[in-house]
């Protein structure tokens, strides 16, 4: 057993007496930037929506890409705006830029369906 052949006083001096300063601040300093990467990536995971980070970086192209929240917000708002200054017979009639507009926004904002794997 350890403490019979050394005495627990010796440990204290022992640990003064190797240990290494510069070896310290390494392991530090690595898991500071390990906690620094994490940090970054967990904020830019939520700024980007929940998986949309991984969606970004590994799985689509950029031109196959949605729109991200804020471009989604930003064509609500849009849509909003344009749903306050026409009326509805406006929206109705397909020669009107009204109609035009609302085609465009809510073009832009719908999803591709998602095609589903046949279970043949």
């Amino acid at each position: 057993m350890l403490v019979e052949h050394h005495p627990l006083g010796t440990f204290l001096p022992y640990m003064v007496a190797t240990f290494d300063r510069h070896r310290f601040i390494a392991i530090q300093l690595w898991i500071f930037v390990l906690f620094l990467i994490y940090e970054t990536a967990t904020e830019l995971n939520h700024l980007f929506g929940e998986g949309e980070l991984w969606h970004l970086l590994v799985t689509a192209r950029p031109s196959e890409l949605p729109l991200d929240r804020r471009q989604r917000i930003f064509e609500l708002v849009r849509l909003s705006k344009l749903a306050d200054a026409h009326s509805i017979d406006e929206f109705r009639d397909p020669s009107t830029l009204a109609h035009t507009q609302l085609v465009d926004i809510v073009h832009r904002i719908a999803r591709e369906p998602h095609m589903r794997p046949s279970m043949e």
